[in-house]
C-alpha cells in the first residue's frame, strides 16, 4: 500500500461529497493530511510474535503481532517499517430541496498475500448530515444537531472554517465527511 493509493481512496470519497453539494453556497471546505513515519526493527522474538521498533525519536516500542499478520517470519532486525496515515475532512452546505438520506459509512481493509512482504491497510469513511443550531462568530464555535439526535458544540480553529461558519444560519443542513486510512509495510533493511 502506498501514499498514492491512500490519496486515491480519499479523493474518490471527497469527490462524491463535492459533486453532491457543488451548487450550494458557501463553497465546500476540504482538508487533507498525509503523514509518514519510519521505524527500524531492532529485535524480533518469533516464538512470542514480538517486534521491537526504534522510531525517529530514538525510543523503542515493542509490539505483539497476532496471527492475522501474515508472513511474520519475513520480519528481520534492520528492516524498515513504514506507516502512512491519511486523514481528510470536508464540510458542505446541503441543498434544502434534497431528500433526507441517512449518513454513509464504510470500512476497507487488506493485507499481504501469503509469501509477500508483510503489509496491511485499513481505511474508513463516514458521511453524516447535521443541522446547524447556532454559530458563535466571536467565540469561533458552531453548535449542531447530528443524525443521532445529540447536540454538539465544536470550535472552529482555521480561518477558512470560520469564513464558512459565518455564512451559516440556524436550520442549515451541512454534510460532514471524514475519512482516514492507515497503511503499514515492512521493507528489507540495507
Amino acid at each position: 500500500m502506498n501514499a498514492s493509493m491512500l490519496r486515491a481512496a480519499g479523493a474518490s470519497a471527497a469527490l462524491t461529497l463535492l459533486i453532491a453539494c457543488a451548487s450550494a453556497p458557501p463553497a465546500p471546505i476540504e482538508r487533507e493530511n498525509l503523514q509518514q513515519v519510519q521505524a527500524t526493527v531492532v529485535d524480533v522474538e518469533k516464538s512470542k510474535r514480538l517486534v521491537s521498533l526504534r522510531g525517529p525519536d530514538g525510543r523503542v516500542t515493542t509490539l505483539e503481532l497476532g496471527p492475522e499478520v501474515r508472513n511474520f517470519d519475513q520480519i528481520h532486525v534492520g528492516d524498515a517499517v513504514v506507516a502512512t496515515y491519511y486523514e481528510a475532512i470536508g464540510f458542505a452546505l446541503k441543498d434544502p430541496k434534497e431528500a433526507d438520506e441517512p449518513g454513509a459509512a464504510g470500512i476497507v481493509a487488506g493485507r499481504a498475500a501469503p509469501g509477500e512482504r508483510p503489509e496491511a491497510a485499513i481505511g474508513k469513511f463516514v458521511e453524516t448530515t447535521v443541522t446547524i443550531q447556532s454559530v458563535d462568530s466571536e467565540g469561533n464555535s458552531v453548535t449542531f444537531k447530528g443524525e443521532d439526535g445529540l447536540v454538539r458544540t465544536v470550535p472552529v480553529k482555521r480561518e477558512d472554517g470560520r469564513a464558512f461558519a459565518k455564512k451559516l444560519k440556524p436550520g442549515d443542513r451541512v454534510v460532514i465527511s471524514y475519512e482516514e486510512a492507515l497503511a503499514i509495510s515492512v521493507q528489507p533493511g540495507k
